[in-house]
């Protein structure tokens, strides 16, 4: 075989490869993770080159989150930061260390971006656009925008959490899926 003819096999089998591996790992996490409600508060951008997907911005990215005692860590640092609940069972960022957590305890691998001047730090969390199309896109939106006005009770994403990462299984309104709570939008107009 020509040294050519190999090459262009060999960056065939890798254009497969990472792909592949993405679909995987994203499988991966939502079969074996655990599921967590992270509460958003969604926006309606456009993307030329991906579609129309809702930005997710999320509660415990407005929340400081504190270091573990005894970990060194600063500003744009890769840490861990452990996942647990709180009393209303939505997921907080409970504390961020530098020594990877035992496999029992969930966590997310996320990086820090400000200290606050009590020593905690605001992360931002990676899964942050739920895609949908072009019509469900505004739809989801307006629906938001509902529970601005107190017509929507409670908005959040169910995540789910493995290894470090993170991947939306849905979109949630009022404890239904966004296709489902929009459906039935649709019948009562």
């Amino acid at each position: 075989m020509k040294p050519t003819l190999i090459l262009l096999v060999v960056l065939f089998a890798i254009q497969l490869a990472v792909p592949g591996y993405m679909i995987f790992e994203q499988n991966q996490i939502l079969t074996e993770g655990t599921a967590y409600k992270f509460k958003t508060r969604p926006i309606d951008p456009y993307d030329p080159f991906r579609g129309r997907y809702v930005t997710l911005s999320y509660a415990a990215d407005q929340e400081v989150v504190p270091v573990m005692e005894g970990a060194e860590i600063e500003s744009e640092d890769w840490v861990y930061a452990l996942v647990g609940v709180d009393d209303e069972g939505y997921a907080v960022l409970e504390v961020l260390t530098d020594v990877k957590p035992e496999d029992d305890q969930d966590y997310l691998y996320l990086e820090t971006f400000y200290r606050r001047y009590d020593g905690g730090y605001l992360v931002s969390l990676p899964f942050d656009r739920y895609f949908a199309s072009e019509e469900n896109a505004p739809k989801i939106e307006s629906a938001v925008w509902r529970r601005q006005r107190d017509e929507v009770e409670d908005v959040y994403a169910k995540v789910r959490v493995y290894k470090g990462k993170g991947t939306i299984e849905e979109l949630m309104i009022n404890d239904m899926p966004i296709k489902e709570y929009i459906e039935i939008q649709q019948e009562q107009l």
